[in-house]
């Protein structure tokens, strides 16, 4: 009897001693939008001190885009014309060996908007195999207006390719 009167005692301690912690008084719907009203200010402030951290970005992509880029420019042509290249081994229709200039127009997203080859490959396979492989050439988009590269193509087989900007390579 002693065991269970002192578990009645004790639970009844435990439970008197631990209140939900409501608040003395119910809120008035004044004081509940106060409240939230200061709360929201906390947020606003607290947003406003992280204003320009990583999490938010501070150039939109249309700041982002820069002038023409000749270096990557040049190394995206580069590429391409290394597949050029192989067109008079990868066609069957015999053409004529020689240097082919090749005229692109980049738009400002970066892409080729027209391209041209010398009249000689102009209506032959080689000539188209060599516009679609410098045609697919992508820069990175700038602002500005079009920018039209004119590149030469070594079709003439063998090991030496001499491909690059008309009038050679700027670094040699």
């Amino acid at each position: 009897m002693m065991r269970s009167s002192f578990g009645v005692m004790t639970a009844l301690l435990l439970l008197s001693g631990c209140g939900v912690g409501e608040p003395d008084h119910v809120k008035s719907p004044d004081q509940f939008i106060a409240e939230q009203d200061q709360e929201g200010a906390q947020q606003v402030a607290a947003q406003k001190q992280h204003e320009g951290s990583r999490e938010a970005p501070t150039e939109t992509e249309d700041e982002k885009l820069r002038e023409w880029d000749d270096k990557q420019a040049t190394l995206e042509l580069k590429r391409a014309a290394r597949s050029a290249e192989t067109c008079p081994e990868s066609v069957t229709e015999k053409s004529p060996k020689g240097m082919a200039t090749v005229t692109l127009v980049f738009a400002k997203d970066g892409k080729v908007k027209d391209s041209k080859i010398d009249d000689v490959y102009a209506e032959k396979a080689v000539g188209t195999c060599v516009l679609r492989a410098m045609g697919s050439v992508i820069v990175p988009a700038y602002k500005g207006d079009e920018h039209t590269v004119v590149w030469e193509i070594d079709l003439k087989g063998g090991k030496q390719k001499h491909s690059g900007p008309q009038g050679g390579d700027k670094s040699e």
